[in-house]
């Protein structure tokens, strides 16, 4: 479970923050073009939407792996303290079968649009769906681990609820 554990706050934490640099970069440095050179940098269009994708696809794996998807958690506790851990299992299941059924279109737009390419970058623009079908995966695999835990009465740290 440790490799998995690492996987997933790389896709939700690193793989993020570093896409963010890259776009804070690309973004700054196509700027400063303009302004300073009266010229756009060709490929910062393209480069900044992949990047930008992926800020978000991935971001939604570390938000899913902290349990702070759609500030559920906040509806749960108003709720008695009984429905608690029925509601929290029925929400881990309903955001799986989201998550796969957003993977499944992405898988299905990858094949579609696997002859596209980012005209100043050459890349196929199918990444952008590939990325997000292997989000959603780890977004499934995160509410499986959390509602396994919440069957076996655990704390995502592993202490007892």
């Amino acid at each position: 479970m440790t490799l998995l554990f690492r996987l997933i706050v790389l896709f939700g934490s690193v793989v993020p923050a570093a896409l963010l640099g890259v776009v804070l970069l690309v973004i700054t440095a196509d700027v400063f073009a303009r302004t300073a050179l009266s010229q756009s940098i060709a490929i910062s269009h393209d480069l900044g939407i992949v990047a930008l994708s992926g800020v978000v696809w991935f971001g939604i794996v570390g938000i899913a792996a902290n349990g702070d998807l759609f500030g559920v958690q906040y509806f749960v506790e108003r709720l008695p303290r009984r429905w608690h851990p029925i509601v929290q299992g029925l929400v881990h299941i309903i955001v799986i079968l989201i998550a796969a059924a957003v993977a499944q279109a992405a898988i299905v737009q990858v094949e579609t649009a696997r002859f596209t390419q980012f005209l100043s970058l050459g890349w196929p623009k199918w990444i952008v769906s590939a990325a997000l079908a292997l989000a959603m995966a780890l977004v499934v695999v995160t509410q499986l681990i959390q509602l396994y835990r919440l069957v076996r009465g655990t704390r995502n740290d592993g202490t007892p609820t």
